[in-house]
């Protein structure tokens, strides 16, 4: 067995590959600590894998880190001893926190494996991206992969060439500090979002921009391509996340584009400050489409590939997809579930199972849902008190449980859902949703308003078969697979009903996903279709500012915070009392 493993900088994960390449569970550390994008060494994350897969320590022939710490350590530290003594404050804190980073993983390593240390090895950052988005391809030949994301070991972005997973040679490389994953996350902090989480928000307020407005045009020329080096440029004088570890952009940016937002002010549409951030907004994103379109055009070029495996922090900017894939060269697009950091756990792993002896292939047994959920927090006291205390059962057998579900909500009701196995990545696919009927204006509304508390400016994705979506919807056959986990935006089809669903965007897209055969979506969508009901608008189950839920206890806790009122559980139907 193979454990992979990330954090420290990012997400923390622990995923577990067999000595056939097979990927047989995968854990994020948030999941189970309940901190949000929690960075610790991911022990529980461990833990967990053996204990459901009935493993020792001694069981584990390798394990990987997923990045190259000391590269990145060195990259960052001779970036910032160029400038100073404007980044004396970097400086300070890199050498002051060597012992918490992930220089030191080798140490948490030696503590937890007991003895082990010597099976760890370390993966290059952008490879284990590579590696994450193979395993999803079903050719693992003659294949293009395009990493993009903040910074990797010495790169913020790459292009290598796919011969066969035994031979993956990187052509390309843009490196640090010039990145348009952190340019977009300096925008996200300027614009009053949290930087790594609020990214999603910046998307949503784009679509509210002028791409012909002064701020947007301005936004635009803060990188550009060279095609001469066939490089991204950038003027750094505009940012401080290479010199600062407090401040993300220069005051020369609020010089340019006027104050930073307060993240206190409300943003309101149809206010001055929102057009304004709106614009903003939409120069970031018209930027990002431009360069990602560069990037792929170069990839193109020197492998001659037609199919790209996209994987990096920026490849979940689902509103750039659709614009990749109406590039001429283009016939395919694969975007794995989880293309962030925690996701680059499972390619360390598979990175274990490359240096193996024993390589055969890479292979996902279990696309978008992991670990099992029996072993998470089994406190059935607690379960069973929260239950009798606070919920009733409307049904249990599973079969009347979806049925009631169904028509609850073709009434406007919205139902939480906690079924078998959690989604690997960050958008809910069905199993940890919040759902309701995707045509009905008043309960999407109040999914977003009164359940979620999200940005009236976000827009909620809709889950539907993919029978339904194609007459709707102007789908690419070159990123199907991506509807399928939400990684991807679609037009709307020109004079079609589908621009007045409430979940559809101001510009005429959706986030759409489309729902798999035997999906708990699929189950449902099968009622629901004979009353009427096409179309499910589909949230993650959480409290904002929380990780998606992982377990029931997760999801009751989640109704008992909420004014949600019904849970699909495995258990059955449960309805909170009032």
């Amino acid at each position: 067995m193979f454990i992979g493993v990330t954090g420290y900088n990012h997400e923390s994960s622990a995923a577990l590959v067999d000595r056939n390449g097979v990927l047989i569970d995968f854990c994020r550390e948030e999941s189970l600590s309940r901190i949000k994008g929690d960075k610790s060494f991911p022990r529980r994350s461990i833990n967990k894998l053996l204990d459901s897969n009935n493993l020792k320590i001694n069981n584990i022939e390798r394990v990987a880190f997923y990045e190259r710490p000391l590269s990145a350590f060195l990259h960052i530290v001779k970036e910032a001893s160029l400038h100073m003594p404007r980044s004396l404050d970097l400086l300070t804190h890199q050498f002051r926190n060597f012992n918490r980073s992930s220089v030191s993983c080798f140490l948490d390593f030696a503590k937890f494996f007991k003895g082990l240390e010597t099976k760890l090895i370390y993966s290059d950052h952008h490879l284990s991206h590579t590696l994450t988005a193979l395993a999803y391809s079903n050719s693992k030949k003659d294949i293009c992969s395009v990493v993009v994301d903040g910074f990797g070991d010495r790169s913020t972005a790459s292009i290598s060439q796919i011969v066969d997973p035994t031979e993956i040679n990187e052509l390309w490389e843009c490196p640090y500090p010039v990145s348009l994953g952190l340019f977009y996350s300096s925008i996200t902090d300027y614009l009053g979002f949290a930087i790594n989480e609020g990214e999603y928000k910046v998307m949503g307020l784009a679509s509210y921009g002028d791409s012909n407005s002064k701020s947007a045009k301005l936004v635009r020329g803060l990188m550009d391509w060279d095609s001469s080096s066939n490089k991204m440029i950038s003027d750094m004088s505009y940012f401080d996340y290479h010199l600062s570890t407090s401040n993300s952009f220069s005051s020369k940016l609020e010089d340019l584009l006027g104050p930073a937002r307060n993240p206190f002010d409300q943003l309101i549409p149809g206010d001055s400050d929102f057009q304004r951030c709106a614009n903003i907004a939409r120069g970031a994103q018209d930027l990002t489409i431009y360069l990602l379109g560069k990037i792929f055009t170069h990839a193109h070029k020197i492998t001659g590939s037609r199919r790209f495996l996209f994987s990096g922090g920026v490849s979940m900017n689902s509103a750039s997809i659709d614009h990749l894939a109406q590039m001429p060269f283009v016939d395919e697009i694969i975007i794995p579930p989880n293309p962030g950091d925690a996701g680059c756990a499972i390619g360390a792993a598979f990175y274990c199972h490359l240096k193996s002896n024993s390589f055969s292939d890479i292979k996902i047994s279990k696309p978008s849902f992991f670990p099992s959920l029996k072993e998470k927090r089994n406190d059935e006291l607690l379960t069973e008190q929260i239950i009798f205390n606070e919920f009733t059962f409307l049904e249990r057998r599973e079969e009347n449980a979806f049925l009631k579900a169904a028509e609850l909500i073709s009434k406007g009701e919205i139902i939480g859902t906690v079924l078998s196995n959690s989604e690997t990545g960050p958008r809910a696919l069905g199993n940890r949703s919040l759902l309701c009927d995707g045509k009905n204006k008043y309960a999407v509304n109040r999914l977003n308003t009164v359940i979620k508390n999200r940005s009236p400016f976000r827009p909620t994705a809709p889950a539907m078969r993919y029978e339904i979506a194609k007459k709707y919807y102007k789908l690419r056959p070159e990123i199907y697979d991506c509807y399928k986990s939400m990684s991807a935006t679609c037009q709307c089809l020109e004079d079609n009903i589908s621009l007045e669903f409430p979940t559809t965007h101001v510009d005429g897209t959706a986030r759409i996903q489309i729902v798999k055969n035997n999906s708990s979506l699929d189950k449902l969508l099968s009622i629901l279709e004979p009353m009427g009901i096409e179309i499910l608008a589909n949230s993650s189950l959480n409290v904002s500012g929380d990780p998606t839920c992982f377990d029931l206890v997760d999801g009751l806790m989640v109704c008992s915070r909420t004014k949600l009122s019904y849970l699909l559980t495995d258990l059955g139907l449960l309805k909170r009392k009032t």
